[in-house]
């Protein structure tokens, strides 16, 4: 019964972290759409990075694989829970390909590790600011895809049983924390686009 409920909660988070971040990406498309307009400056690294044309079409594409990525986990679900038979190996390979250039793409967005300002980000974020005072998050977000990124590969590729089932986990609740910290991210820089 416990991990019945505990995967109803684990697909219901995905689905309300999922369904806010695609409202918010389907809100920033303008924005996406004339960064594809303008020309970019290959020759500089600092064009690479979140706010700028190349970062940001890397930040927006990311998203959108990560995003596509999670029908693997809905499917798990299903098969799980219904009579549906579905190979599940061809669609985690094809999440993991999905999630690593997600991934790839949204920490060059980020910086890291070439120009990544908020690599400790509890040192700048300022609850006294108001929600301004919170952009640093971004830094926090990045350590989470990281710690997602691992864990998720550990749970994938991983050897030891029991490091197997400890990633697994830690990959769980850092996906749930990832879709939280990107949804405030994305929401921060629509409100606080020239905050650097």
């Amino acid at each position: 019964m416990a991990i019945k409920l505990e995967s109803i909660i684990n697909v219901a988070a995905r689905i309300v972290g999922i369904s806010i971040l695609i409202s918010l990406l389907v809100y920033v498309y303008p924005r996406f759409y004339s960064s594809l307009l303008e020309t970019p400056n290959y020759s500089l690294l600092d064009e690479f990075k979140g706010g700028k044309t190349i970062g940001f079409r890397y930040a927006y594409v990311g998203a959108w694989m990560l995003i596509i990525s999670q029908v693997y986990v809905f499917l798990k679900y299903l098969i799980r829970h219904s009579r549906i038979r579905v190979r599940l190996a061809k669609w985690l390979d094809i999440h993991c390909i999905l999630n690593t250039t997600g991934f790839t793409l949204i920490i060059i967005h980020s910086g890291f590790p070439y120009y990544f300002r908020y690599w400790e980000p509890f040192t700048r974020i300022n609850v006294f600011k108001g929600l301004e005072g919170l952009i640093s998050i971004r830094g926090l977000l990045t350590w989470i895809l990281l710690l997602t990124f691992t864990s998720g590969f550990l749970s994938r590729y991983g050897s030891n049983l029991k490091l197997k089932r400890i990633s697994n986990r830690v990959h769980f609740y850092s996906v749930l924390a990832a879709y939280a910290l990107a949804c405030i991210h994305i929401l921060l820089s629509i409100m606080f686009p020239e905050t650097k």
